[in-house]
């Protein structure tokens, strides 16, 4: 039996998002959806998890798969309610940072399959827009990777020279990446403290208004949704499959069970408590005055990576400007406290901000971060916190759980979901509807779930903070 560890559920009176109240106030009745009011008894395969790697699971297994299998979506929350639609928008592949770092601990081979992986997904997600009509406020922009010292720009021109000179890295990604070093490094990216940039193609969109067109083209491919439904346990039920109970007590057995759970994922799979785990982060919208727009930046999406002056601690801040020229901004992970690592670190309540890293933004960031924002009087109208399910090893797992006959995993994807997720879903669904090996469902190999990943001791979560090297 799998049961539930009641410290890594969803709380009650999550903070709403940008991205949640704007597509509300345009779509007031874009929640309404034809919810199952009674789960069936049985169903080919269930979902666990309402979210962004839960909805895409769903609409590749009911478009891929033929004869559609019948799927049952349980959320715990309403849909669409997690980290999904609580991040900064951004679809914006990593070529340079997390290759370099895959690169120094596996091989360049695996580090470019990831970021090829990754760049499709610019491409996916239009196509998937455009087929099915969605409106989300898709933009293609190029996007800025600045530094604000000259330690961070000879640390990036080091891995970017790294990539080049590895022989098996594919230099073809690489001719993406437009490097800047110079004078003009505040006027080309409009940072006071800029030291040097580089820019990779990218995008930016709604989140919720993505995955709500999704979720209601699943709904009429025929998905059964039961929102505010929590699981309690996943237990074997021999050929049937899985037999699922929920915190009112109906079961649903499923032939085959997807933990789309990301940050919750060890609530119901304890052996991942220590792979994947819950931890926290801010953002804002800020905004001018009424009837006064904010300056244009030179591009719609940048990741600022920023150090502290007084701790010395690093971290870096991923901003987008909308069409209306406010911003999406969020990060600041150089202003936690140190001494308080579970306001963010294995923590699920996203009812309450990280106050360090909201007042960081709410004293005047924008006119201290941007040239000529002195006098646009932008401030914070809105704050939110969200939960993300950071990996140990910063890989995603995803594929069949180790042990658990009949029972998947895509979740943990570090903050970086959304150049991620979309086609994992096709990989998973693959597996899950045509029974497809994982190797060959193009998933980078590194991705996959396995037992040796859940034994191991490294924790890239702290250690990249400084904090310490093995898992607590």
């Amino acid at each position: 039996m799998t049961g539930t560890s009641t410290s890594r559920v969803p709380v009650e009176g999550a903070s709403q998002s940008y991205w949640q109240s704007e597509g509300l106030n345009q779509k007031p009745d874009v929640q309404v959806l034809n919810e199952v009011s009674q789960l069936p008894d049985n169903c080919d395969v269930a979902i666990i998890g309402g979210g962004y790697a839960g909805i895409a699971t769903a609409y590749h297994l009911l478009t891929s798969i033929s004869p559609p299998p019948s799927v049952v979506l349980l959320e715990a929350r309403q849909q669409c309610s997690g980290a999904s639609v609580r991040n900064g928008g951004h679809l914006r592949p990593d070529y340079l940072m997390a290759a370099a770092s895959n690169l120094k601990k596996y091989t360049a081979a695996a580090a470019a399959e990831i970021v090829k992986f990754e760049v499709n997904h610019l491409d996916a997600i239009k196509s998937l827009i455009q087929s099915e009509g969605i409106e989300c406020d898709f933009r293609e922009t190029n996007s800025y990777g600045v530094f604000t010292t000259s330690e961070q720009v000879s640390a990036a021109r080091e891995m970017y020279d790294t990539l080049r000179r590895a022989p098996s890295f594919d230099d073809a990604i690489l001719d993406y990446v437009d490097f800047y070093t110079g004078d003009e490094a505040p006027q080309r990216t409009g940072l006071h403290e800029a030291k040097g940039y580089f820019s990779t193609p990218a995008a930016h969109l709604s989140p919720y208004k993505l995955l709500m067109a999704l979720l209601a083209r699943c709904m009429e491919l025929g998905l059964y949704l039961k929102t505010h439904t929590a699981v309690l346990s996943i237990d074997p039920s021999g050929q049937a499959g899985q037999t699922i109970t929920t915190h009112s007590g109906e079961t649903v057995t499923a032939r085959q069970v997807v933990l789309a759970t990301n940050a919750y994922t060890s609530a119901l799979l304890p052996e991942y408590s220590s792979a994947i785990v819950p931890c926290k982060g801010q953002v804002c919208h800020i905004t001018g005055p009424e009837g006064k727009a904010l300056p244009s930046l030179p591009s719609t999406s940048f990741a600022i990576m920023e150090q502290d002056p007084s701790s010395n601690a690093t971290g870096y801040n991923y901003l987008i400007q909308l069409a209306d020229n406010s911003i999406v901004v969020g990060g600041a992970h150089h202003k936690y406290d140190e001494d308080d690592l579970g306001s963010w670190y294995n923590n699920v309540d996203d009812s309450q901000p990280i106050s360090p890293a909201q007042r960081y933004f709410e004293e005047d960031y924008c006119q201290r971060t941007f040239l000529g924002w002195k006098d646009s009087q932008a401030r914070v109208i809105q704050a939110w916190s969200g939960i993300m399910g950071y990996s140990a090893d910063s890989l995603p797992h995803v594929g069949k759980v180790p042990n658990r006959d009949g029972v998947f995993v895509i979740a943990g994807f570090h903050g970086h979901g959304m150049p991620v997720i979309f086609l994992a879903a096709r990989g998973i669904a693959a597996m899950v509807g045509n029974g497809t090996e994982y190797e060959r469902t193009g998933l980078p190999s590194l991705y996959k779930t396995s037992q040796d990943r859940l034994d191991s001791e490294s924790n890239d979560i702290l250690a990249g903070r400084g904090i310490r090297s093995t898992r607590k």
